[in-house]
């Protein structure tokens, strides 16, 4: 009957959401959220929530009979009320709809024969007789039926139903949304999936449960957000009990036990190689700088992937509930100061990442691909992926002109090596066809429609610009950029092209600091799709790409005359150019890079690769979460 109630189709979006809530604490906490419920001394709860603009509100309490009117300490019966009324509605009304409610379920008696269901007036007799509400605001003061629920109900007031007195609690903290993980491996970090309304996330209370046998109590084993399970919660299911507040104030516990149970998880030895190589967190006079591809899994569930790209891994590991927790452990394991991320999903950054990572320090930021619509008269390309194979690929629309796909690129910095003074990212495909910087640029690309549709329509290549400050010694200034260039093995002057407006771009941002008397170096990392020898990466080390060059003019397909390409920054290459970077069975090879300028910041150390032997034929596998692998540098200013 409680399930039926709360779900009744007459409420609003928002105000199921809460009514969820409340639910979610009462059936799931049973007997204990209910005794809670009235163990709060003299003084019983009504919580109202409304929420900022919503035009209605809800107000949820428990009502209550004794066995006898003599016995004050055995409750016969009870149950849980929600209602969901308009905010200028007469508060005289919603008094009304709260009596019949109440009278339904506690006052009429039930009627014999076949019309036994009483008629809409013989409810309203019986609500009139038997349930009487008055409403007082903080002062004790009597609140008149006629004025609106908006100004009606009051924090610290007092509502009277019967012989029960309520206080009012409004907007209490809630929880609004509690999902434990589906994958739970020891050793590794896992974060339920939550939200949280009118809460504040540093003053909550978390209570991690491993449950063993019939028992739902379970031993506490945790008292964070944030959860490792160790080798004695194997074979265990996991419950976290979430007490919002915010402040002195609390709202109701909420509880989800996982449905999964934790297993054992992968040694990965190849980490333990690595890590001996990272003796801890950098002086101050250096940086870390982890790059890191971590496969979007918006590319892992198509047809083409499951089947070609990435038939090798079993499905228990392509999924990104696995996944997800060997990225961040091996993040975390790295102690960096700046991280970098390619193809990374939204979601997951708002779900998992960013809230796991800044409770270890770290500030972030994540730009999403850009592109513009396809106009009615190119024909869209079938979304594939990098150079390494075919991926399907989703996107969502933004507006009128544009599509933002779901994964990019993010920022991670740790707050006691840097600062953020500003961030200066480009949409290459928005940016191309509107900024005067780049408008040479974009006139010669236009003599080659293939390349005008791949640049403006295909991709959505964007630069993430992060301008940091080192907290030790203000004096030195970081250009942070990271980009994942476009994909196709055959569109290399695309991804020149590419580059070289990201080039014109750091060339701004860098001379807006300097000309105010600053030293800035540039690191310039991700996932380029280009092999050392192709012309991106010349372009890059080099500074200058002939309008000559073959890659103009290699097919009909990307064919362009009359384009040079120069810059002025001298940036090399920090980790070099390992054997590869991208390892799936059908394609081997060195794409990703940390390209740093020289003048400034110099390269301390360079954490070697995992040998091709511990890769274990393909990637992703067990141990290595992607089809990437991270690039580790260290680096010490000048």
């Amino acid at each position: 009957m409680l399930r039926n109630y709360l779900t009744s189709p007459s409420f609003t979006k928002a105000g199921q959401s809460f009514k969820s809530t409340l639910f979610t604490s009462i059936n799931s906490l049973g007997r204990r959220a209910m005794a809670t419920l009235h163990d709060m001394s003299d003084k019983q709860t009504v919580w109202i929530r409304h929420a900022e603009d919503d035009i209605r509100l809800q107000a949820t309490f428990t009502y209550w009979k004794y066995l006898t009117p003599d016995d004050k300490t055995t409750i016969s019966k009870q149950r849980l009320f929600t209602l969901n009324r308009l905010i200028d509605e007469p508060v005289g009304e919603t008094f009304k709809r709260l009596k019949v409610n109440v009278a339904k379920h506690f006052y009429c008696q039930t009627k014999s024969g076949p019309q036994s269901r009483k008629t809409v007036e013989e409810i309203n007799t019986d609500a009139a007789n038997h349930v009487k509400v008055r409403l007082f605001d903080n002062t004790g003061l009597e609140i008149n039926s006629s004025i609106p629920n908006s100004n009606a109900w009051v924090q610290g007031g007092k509502l009277e139903i019967n012989e029960h007195h309520y206080y009012i609690e409004i907007n209490p903290p809630a929880v609004k949304e509690l999902e434990m993980p589906v994958n739970m491996l020891s050793g590794y970090l896992i974060r339920p999936k939550f939200s949280l309304e009118f809460a504040d996330l540093n003053d909550c209370v978390f209570s991690w449960y491993r449950i063993n046998g019939s028992s739902s109590e379970g031993i506490l084993v945790g008292e964070e957000e944030v959860y490792t399970p160790t080798i004695s919660d194997v074979g265990c299911q996991l419950k976290l009990v979430v007490l919002p507040k915010l402040k002195h104030r609390c709202g109701q516990s909420v509880e989800a036990v996982s449905k999964a149970y934790v297993t054992e998880g992968p040694k990965r030895d190849y980490l333990s190689e690595r890590k001996q190589h990272i003796s801890g967190w950098t002086s101050s006079q250096g940086f870390r700088v982890v790059t890191y591809n971590v496969l979007a899994d918006v590319y892992t569930e198509s047809e083409v992937s499951r089947t070609k790209l990435f038939s090798h891994c079993p499905a228990s590991f392509i999924d990104y509930g696995y996944r997800k927790l060997l990225i961040a452990q091996e993040l975390l394991e790295y102690k960096a100061d700046i991280i970098c991320l390619q193809e990374l999903d939204k979601k997951h950054y708002d779900n998992y990442y960013q809230p796991v990572l800044s409770r270890y320090g770290y500030e972030s930021s994540i730009l999403l691909k850009k592109h513009q619509k396809v106009p009615p008269n190119v024909v869209a390309e079938d979304q594939e992926s990098d150079c390494s194979g075919n991926k399907d690929t989703e996107s969502e629309n933004s507006d009128e002109q544009f599509v933002t796909v779901k994964e990019g690129s993010a920022i991670f910095f740790n707050k006691a090596k840097f600062r953020e003074i500003g961030r200066h990212n480009l949409s290459i495909a928005e940016s191309i066809d509107s900024d005067v910087l780049f408008a040479d640029i974009m006139k010669q690309a236009r003599t080659s429609n293939s390349i005008t549709e791949k640049l403006l329509y295909h991709s959505g290549s964007s630069l993430q610009v992060t301008v940091l400050e080192s907290v030790d010694d203000p004096t030195h200034r970081l250009c942070l950029c990271t980009i994942h260039l476009y994909f196709h093995p055959m569109a290399e002057a695309v991804r020149l092209i590419q580059t070289a407006v990201s080039l014109r771009h750091i060339q701004r941002i860098k001379g807006l600091y300097e000309s105010q008397n600053h030293k800035v170096s540039t690191v310039f990392c991700g996932d380029f799709n280009s092999s050392p020898d192709r012309q991106t990466v010349q372009l890059i080390l080099n500074r200058f790409i002939d309008q000559s060059d073959k890659v103009f003019s290699q097919d009909d397909v990307y064919k362009m005359f009359g384009l040079e390409l120069r810059h002025t920054l001298q940036f090399s290459s920090a980790s070099g150019f390992p054997q590869f970077t991208n390892y799936v069975p059908a394609f081997k090879e060195c794409i990703d890079y940390i390209f740093y300028e020289t003048e400034h910041i110099c390269v301390e150390f360079v954490v070697p690769m995992p040998s091709e032997a511990q890769l274990g034929g393909g990637l992703p596998n067990e141990n290595f979460p992607s089809d990437h692998i991270p690039l580790i540098c260290d680096f010490s200013w000048k």
